[in-house]
């Protein structure tokens, strides 16, 4: 049976059934749900557009994925789609279903509201969907396979855990909080880390500053609390918390460049999230005394959602991530150059082989 008239089937049915959302489900679970022998698996991946930083370089992980996919002789085609909006993700999606014949979409939404919509046409085409990222919530579908994500709960639990430990010997804590953006992955990473800090002991100085996952924005933030912020508040910041390496840079770069009449040698520790290699260089060689540390979550990470997909579309078992409550969650780790309960040290993980997949893409 063709793929197209097998999928047009699958909506018909389950249109006359009004069938109930059921939880996301493994595919390993969900038996003969491949293409049609001999038919070539398609896989539809639909990324966020960016030419730098994590997002420019996780399209650059999605297409060298892609090229390899398409490349092995599997009789698989994997087609990569970016764009700048969720409107251009919208329009993606609606090409690939018009035109592509897709098993399987893999979709790293720019705003998980803005492309429910689109996903429920997914599935209600027949085709699998697979989430990366950034949660719709709530979303469930029969042939939703499920969400694929860094687990961002628990990289806020190790970071609470971690600064408790670190501060373990003072009385207060006072800090500031940058964010990327008010998505499930802001949330989910804040909520890990509130819910194993001790409220009265770690004291935020001000509201959470949202950057837009933008170094510049995370620097003119810092800039501007530095230029308001009375000596002694300045002087009695311990932590900055962030959410990603390059609003760590931007905030380092603030920091270096400040002239004010504060003393800054208060501020020992700054945590973060990334690993990328210009900001454990940037730690290596400020001339402040704070010390980084940061979890790993890298741009290499959206191969492991094509790689759910392929699998889902093959019926077959996938072991990249670890299956927990209809979601998988790409395990992470700490790198520090402050000690502690860290996995790597900074020339640990430039020597790992991690950092060397993860800056492959370079080569």
């Amino acid at each position: 049976m063709k793929k197209g008239l097998k999928a047009l089937l699958v909506s018909l049915l389950a249109l006359s059934l009004a069938a109930c959302s059921t939880p996301a489900k493994d595919p390993a679970t969900e038996g003969d749900a491949g293409a049609t022998e001999g038919d070539k698996i398609v896989i539809g991946v639909v990324v966020p557009s960016g030419d730098h930083g994590f997002t420019g370089e996780s399209l650059a992980h999605a297409k060298a994925e892609a090229e390899a996919i398409n490349a092995s002789g599997q009789n698989i085609e994997v087609i990569v789609k970016d764009g700048l909006e969720a409107s251009d993700q919208i329009t993606s999606i609606e090409n690939l279903l018009s035109s592509s014949d897709p098993d399987v979409i893999v979709l790293w939404p720019m705003e998980g509201e803005a492309l429910r919509s689109a996903a429920q046409s997914i599935t209600d085409a027949g085709v699998k969907l697979v989430i990366y990222d950034r949660l719709i919530d709530g979303f469930k579908a029969d042939t939703f396979v499920g969400d694929i994500m860094g687990d961002n709960v628990g990289i806020g639990t190790q970071m609470g855990n971690y600064l408790t430990t670190f501060f373990a010997d003072d009385d207060a804590v006072n800090y500031l909080r940058f964010i990327g953006d008010a998505s499930t992955v802001g949330v989910q990473r804040s909520q890990g880390m509130d819910d194993v800090v001790d409220p009265a002991k770690f004291v935020q100085m001000k509201d959470t500053f949202v950057t837009n996952w933008s170094s510049e924005t995370s620097q003119n933030l810092m800039e501007e609390w530095l230029a308001g912020a009375t000596k002694e508040e300045i002087e009695s910041l311990d932590l900055i918390v962030t959410h990603d390496d390059e609003i760590t840079d931007g905030i380092m770069n603030a920091l270096e460049a400040y002239t004010g009449g504060a003393d800054l040698s208060n501020l020992r520790l700054m945590t973060s999230i990334g690993g990328r290699k210009e900001t454990l260089e940037k730690f290596d060689n400020t001339k402040l005394g704070v010390k980084l540390i940061t979890y790993y979550f890298a741009p290499g990470m959206v191969r492991e959602a094509i790689r759910l997909g392929v699998s889902a579309a093959q019926g077959a078992e996938y072991t990249g991530a670890t299956l927990t409550d209809g979601v998988y969650l790409i395990p992470t780790f700490a790198i520090s150059n402050a000690g502690g309960d860290a996995k790597f040290d900074f020339e640990g993980y430039r020597g790992s082989d991690i950092f060397t997949e993860r800056y492959s893409i370079f080569e």
